[in-house]
């Protein structure tokens, strides 16, 4: 079965669209949203970088007076996912850790220091 063209002439050719604005030595144009609730859209110039959001600020988090670091802290300081941290303390393995509360946990941050000292080696042999 022979398939149907829907060109006039019975070509599957696509047609290259003219340049309205080369004519008039104008850029197009790309519409951005202006206000949050107004829906009115303005154009902008096309060569113009689109506007940038303001990044959100980050959520406040309580630090212990007593200078203890929070998991996500002390992951971030050792170079570990948080739970690869959370990991190694239900593993008995990783640095010490101060339960805080019966959900919370701190890291002293030279408890942290002692543990990757701890952890450096010479060669690939050593155990």
């Amino acid at each position: 079965m022979k398939r149907k063209s829907h060109h006039k002439n019975g070509r599957d050719q696509a047609r290259a669209q003219p340049d309205l604005f080369a004519a008039i030595g104008a850029t197009p144009m790309q519409a951005v949203t202006v206000g949050v609730d107004s829906g009115a859209r303005l154009p902008i110039p096309a060569n113009q970088p689109k506007p940038v959001r303001a990044p959100k600020p980050a959520p406040l988090v309580a630090r212990p007076a007593n200078g203890l670091l929070r998991v996500r802290e002390a992951a971030a300081r050792l170079g570990l996912s948080k739970s690869t941290l959370d990991k190694m303390r239900c593993e008995g393995r990783g640095p010490r850790y101060v339960k805080i509360t019966s959900k919370l946990v701190g890291y002293d941050p030279a408890d942290l220091d002692a543990y990757a000292e701890g952890r450096k080696r010479q060669s690939t042999s050593e155990h």
